[in-house]
């Protein structure tokens, strides 16, 4: 801002409801104002930092506290809640929280694993500080592990989730990838997979990782393969097949089967819902006209 400072009147503007005319602010409304936004932020810092310490207690000592993997989860919840701005998520590592989030994808409890996977994406996502803070705290290596040998299907999807988002525009993360030789995970549980969210999961991370160029998915013909086996596959539905169709294009620069065949929108998709409600809410007047 030119002035140095805030632009309170712009503020005060913002949140008008354009009734009243605007006025300057005074300087104890300034005061008020700053005070009012500090205390939130360090409110928000002090709850990340009593989350953190929870996370660092070892898992016996919750449960004698009466602490339940219920409360864990409903806990990451609120710290999703917490890290969705940049800001909160890169003062998560500064407090000693993200290392301590990561040794939770290592948790007993399966949906904590899952969890803790969501909150991860969420902390990485288009935030290249915190893919680089990830790394280097072996998240890749972890998220991986998950991936590669969880037995429950949606840490697996949770795990590849949050990988396709670190790796998103991130060097060394591709480069792990690469080194790893991952696109086949994906690949296994998009040809392999009966659950529906499973293959969607590994389509989503596909995709990520195709229109961002990386080397071992452009021009793949295994993917291909599995691709076509899904294209074949009538029962699929429509956002899968959409998927599937955009990371054809992404793979190969032109569309997929599935448009040539005529099947990427099925007759009736497009049409709109049935209306089963309008006619609870008919105008008085219309409801005691004559009907036709």
């Amino acid at each position: 801002m030119a002035s140095g400072g805030p632009n309170w009147e712009g503020l005060l503007l913002a949140h008008s409801d354009g009734t009243r005319p605007s006025r300057s602010l005074t300087e104890e409304d300034r005061k008020w104002f700053m005070e009012a936004m500090q205390e939130k932020t360090i409110d928000v810092v002090k709850r990340m930092k009593e989350i953190s310490l929870v996370m660092q207690t070892p898992e016996h000592v919750l449960e004698d506290q009466g602490v339940t993997p219920a409360d864990i989860e409903d806990m990451l919840d609120e710290l999703q809640e917490h890290v969705e701005s940049i800001d909160m998520d890169n003062d998560l590592h500064s407090i000693g929280g993200l290392v301590t989030l990561l040794d939770y994808l290592k948790n007993s409890n399966a949906n904590i694993r899952a969890k803790a996977a969501e909150v991860v994406t969420t902390i990485v996502q288009n935030n290249p500080k915190s893919q680089k803070l990830v790394m280097e705290a072996n998240g890749f290596t972890c998220l991986f592990s998950l991936l590669k040998s969880d037995p429950v299907v949606n840490v697996r999807t949770k795990a590849l989730g949050a990988i396709s988002s670190l790796i998103r525009h991130n060097k060394p993360g591709v480069i792990a990838f690469r080194i790893e030789n991952m696109h086949m995970k994906p690949c296994e549980m998009l040809a392999f997979s009966t659950d529906v969210d499973v293959r969607e999961g590994a389509l989503q991370g596909l995709l990520v990782l195709a229109r961002g160029k990386t080397e071992g998915v452009i021009e793949d013909e295994k993917l291909k393969q599995v691709l076509r086996k899904r294209i074949e596959d009538v029962g699929a539905g429509r956002e899968e097949r959409q998927l599937v169709d955009s990371l054809w294009n992404a793979c190969y620069n032109e569309p997929s089967p599935l448009h040539e065949n005529g099947l990427l929108v099925l007759p009736g998709e497009d049409a709109p819902p049935p209306d089963v409600a309008s006619k609870h809410f008919e105008p008085a007047l219309r409801a005691l006209a004559p009907k036709p």
